[in-house]
């Protein structure tokens, strides 16, 4: 072989092992997540808007994932696009003429800033954990302002209730998909009479403000219950239950790697996979969105039968078991539920049904739209947060198949209401929301949902107070009309149940049937 043959091989070797390690090199920040863009774009026609709307429905979540589902022209629409789509994805929007730019350069670098020092590591659960189980005395305060594992709350939910049993029971509402207790707390002097108030976070599993602000009720409640009148009002009047996560399964992919962008911005449950065509090939995707899987309206719109899609409402209503336990756990509240609220984020909206077509309501639909009125009001007055109030195709897009809407239209609940979180709709941020603010927007939150928890328990009292006052008028009422009762009681012993209606009115007080007395 001669010199310049020799040096000819050496150089195909180095360009070789150059793209090699190019290869190697993308592949590598591709699996940490590295160029993940969101676009905000602007659909400005309606061709445009149903384009979007369709791709909505059918996106591969791994290509593109919508932040906010387009909804109206001149809406924005937030959308998360993989560092192998990028280009394509631009192409796309240039070619049909949407107006667009890039909100986050690159989402993994935002991760890191706003998320990378807040407490999320194995060894921070490892710590808690071990001080949970070691501490003599028992520390139910939980540090505000962090994020933790589904296992670290879960143990934190059991040593409240082993401690505190006297305000609080610890509630398994199902098993997820991957053999995860779904757990909760029930607060309060549990009687058959009481109202009942439910409260959940954490359906989807990338919104952990919400899941955040649902702890945050818990550890206020269990620490502050001695001092703060209002909280022991709703301990002795209602009964309260608090379901911080109930997704945990995809709540805990999130966390995987929580800079990574396919991790963190997970959405739906951790189903197996299923399959179908989108008109392109035949895509396969693990997951369902819960909040689509409802016995409402059941696949109408603003879902997706793709299981690639964030939107996949799954094969039918209630196929997912935690979907389905859940709603057998609020089915057996039916009658003493008075107030469903569900923790999302973001846009900071309170939502109240029906969300799958405009201008559809509840009859009492004036109670539910001045509860939510104040309630916001109630939140804009500790920071100047501004939300607002409304169905979802009024505020924001409709949807069907979602939790508060079947618990208004199949349990009655006179109070069912979606609370989407900070930061505001146009922040470009969305899911990824700054550490300082996690604690402002628990408190701001608990101060609507006291407007709404007042509410029950004033009606409550109310109910109550009319009650022991009708039953005070029918003692003094009560006294029989004729003579011979005892008589007639002697001689025929079944007599006051037999003809009641007669000896309510002729011996009440011999039969003792005082309290049926019309008043």
């Amino acid at each position: 072989m001669t010199t310049s043959m020799l040096l000819f091989f050496q150089m195909i070797l180095r360009v070789i092992l150059t793209v090699i390690l190019l290869c190697i090199a993308t592949c590598h920040s591709l699996e940490k997540g590295d160029g993940f863009k969101v676009f905000r774009v602007l659909p400005t026609t309606n061709q445009q808007l149903l384009q979007m709307i369709r791709l909505f429905e059918t996106a591969d979540t791994d290509r593109a994932d919508f932040w906010h589902a387009p909804s109206v022209v001149n809406g924005t629409v937030d959308i998360m696009v993989a560092p192998e789509h990028t280009g394509q994805f631009q192409t796309y929007l240039e070619k049909h003429g949407y107006t667009y730019q890039i909100a986050i350069q690159d989402l993994r670098k935002l991760l890191i800033e706003k998320e990378g020092n807040i407490s999320t590591h194995s060894t921070d659960d490892a710590f808690f954990m071990k001080r949970l189980h070691d501490d003599v005395g028992f520390h139910s305060r939980l540090r505000m302002g962090e994020y933790y594992s589904y296992s670290v709350l879960s143990t934190w939910l059991q040593r409240i209730a082993e401690n505190m049993p006297d305000i609080a029971k610890l509630i398994k509402v199902g098993t997820t998909i991957e053999g995860r207790d779904i757990l909760g707390l029930k607060f309060g002097k549990d009687t058959p009479d009481k109202k009942v108030v439910v409260i959940d976070a954490g359906i989807h599993a990338r919104e952990w403000a919400a899941i955040h602000t649902a702890s945050y009720f818990i550890n206020l409640i269990v620490n502050s219950r001695e001092g703060d009148p209002q909280i022991q009002n709703y301990l002795d009047n209602i009964v309260l239950y608090i379901i911080p996560v109930l997704n945990p399964d995809g709540y805990e992919y999130t966390r995987t790697d929580k800079t990574n962008p396919r991790a963190r911005m997970w959405r739906k449950s951790r189903s197996p996979k299923a399959c179908a065509f989108d008109g392109v090939r035949n895509s396969c995707c693990m997951g369902v969105d819960l909040n689509r899987n409802f016995d409402f309206r059941f696949s109408e719109i603003g879902a997706s039968r793709y299981p690639c899609s964030e939107i996949y409402h799954g094969p039918s209503a209630f196929s997912e078991p935690e979907s389905k336990a859940y709603s057998q756990f609020l089915a057996s509240l039916k009658g003493r539920l008075e107030a469903y609220i569900t923790l999302h984020s973001y846009s900071q909206l309170w939502i109240y049904s029906y969300s799958h077509r405009k201008f559809t309501y509840a009859p009492d639909i004036d109670e539910t739209r001045r509860v939510a009125a104040k309630a916001v009001q109630e939140l804009g007055r500790m920071y100047g947060t501004k939300y607002r109030h409304g169905t979802g195709p009024e505020i924001i897009y409709a949807f069907s198949g979602g939790s508060t809407d079947w618990a208004k239209e199949t349990l009655k609940i006179k109070y069912s209401y979606t609370i989407e979180l900070r930061p505001g709709y146009e922040e470009w941020n969305g899911f990824v929301l700054d550490k300082n603010q996690l604690i402002p927007t628990a408190k701001e939150t608990w101060a609507g949902v006291t407007v709404v928890l007042d509410e029950v328990t004033n009606q409550w009292k109310s109910s109550k107070n009319r009650e022991t006052e009708l039953s005070r008028i029918r003692q003094e009422k009560c006294s029989d009309r004729l003579s011979g009762c005892a008589y007639w009681l002697q001689s025929s012993p079944n007599i006051c149940r037999i003809s009641q209606s007669t000896m309510v009115r002729d011996c009440a007080k011999t039969c003792d049937l005082c309290h049926m007395i019309a008043v």
